[in-house]
């Protein structure tokens, strides 16, 4: 009996047996016994195993969003990367996930008579719950990369990132390629334009209305939108805004190089709104890291800055996104 397995549950019931245990005397009495032990432990088990369960598929649902949402922060950055290095960006899209699940009982009993007025009760029971989840991934292509890549941002969406909290900075930094003012002349945001410094004006505008709280976006009665700051009023569809990868491609400019590899690209801008660092060894201290031609591209924990730029570039990817197009899929395990 020492290679016998128990748990908790079946050793104590096992123990109270053996002590209050008649003597065994017939194979009718030591097969019923056998059965009762055997049917019970399953049961057991089987309750046991259904609260495993539960628990394994609250987990694994926690587990497969961050496992997501973390593939496509990788993406972004790898995508950022890429065009950084003149290369074109490439997006998989995550189309479904599955995921099966398995349960297996079995339990196992047995009597042995003893001299005397004892008899030894022994019971074996194992319990196992297995899941296999599975993403499907699309590649962006064809139309729908036009329309999620390629297609300046409307000025919907520039009015809904400012409903959602974005600072109006933030997105003019990012995403705004000339505005002209009611009754004005355009203004470019193009550091070299002649309007440029004109541009930084009206945008300090704005930025002042909305520390005071006098920023807002309005509909209008034909269904437009309206942006107003404080007594000014500008109507959205003034703004022309970057298609996102005009965006990114802008953002790009400021990751690191590393001197071995100068020779691949241009010199970097000096844009504030993401640093992207490139080391020889994965930072520690990184929020995300991808790995490419022999470096690792991290943005820190602590750049609040770049993450927001890379949270601001997802939430676009995401609205900018329609319904995914025929093609091939990569099915992959998501463990």
């Amino acid at each position: 009996m020492q290679n016998d397995k128990y748990t908790p549950a079946s050793t104590a019931r096992a123990a109270r047996f053996t002590r209050h245990a008649r003597p065994i005397t017939t194979a009718t009495q030591f097969a019923a016994i056998t059965l009762v032990l055997t049917v019970g432990l399953i049961f057991g088990l089987a309750s046991s195993g259904c609260q495993v369960a539960k628990q394994t598929l609250r987990a694994d649902f926690t587990d497969f969003n961050t496992i997501i949402q973390r593939s496509q922060n990788e993406q972004m950055l790898l995508n950022l990367v890429r065009m950084r290095f003149r290369e074109a960006p490439l997006f998989l899209q995550a189309g479904s996930l599955t995921a099966s699940y398995e349960n297996t009982v079995s339990a196992g009993a047995d009597a042995t008579a003893q001299q005397g007025d004892q008899s030894l009760i022994g019971v074996t029971g194992t319990y196992t719950f297995s899941s296999k989840p599975t993403i499907a991934y699309t590649p962006v292509e064809g139309q729908q990369y036009v329309q999620q890549l390629m297609n300046e941002i409307p000025p919907s969406h520039f009015g809904m990132l400012l409903r959602a909290g974005w600072p109006v900075q933030k997105l003019c930094d990012l995403l705004v390629e000339s505005v002209t003012p009611t009754g004005g002349e355009l203004l470019s945001a193009r550091p070299k334009s002649p309007s440029n410094h004109e541009y930084k004006e009206f945008v300090a505008t704005l930025v002042a209305a909305e520390a005071v709280g006098q920023l807002a976006v309005v509909k209008r009665a034909d269904g437009g939108f309206d942006l107003k700051a404080e007594s000014k009023t500008i109507a959205l569809e003034n703004f022309r805004l970057r298609s996102l990868f005009s965006a990114m491609f802008e953002a790009a400019e400021s990751i690191e190089v590393p001197e071995s590899q100068r020779d691949w690209t241009t010199a970097a801008s000096t844009s504030n709104e993401l640093r992207i660092r490139a080391t020889a060894k994965p930072s520690i201290d990184a929020i995300v890291t991808v790995e490419y031609a022999g470096w690792y591209y991290s943005i820190a924990n602590d750049d609040i800055r770049s993450k927001d730029t890379l949270a601001l570039f997802m939430q676009l990817c995401r609205i900018q996104s329609g319904a995914p197009a025929p093609g091939p899929v990569l099915t992959i395990p998501a463990r």
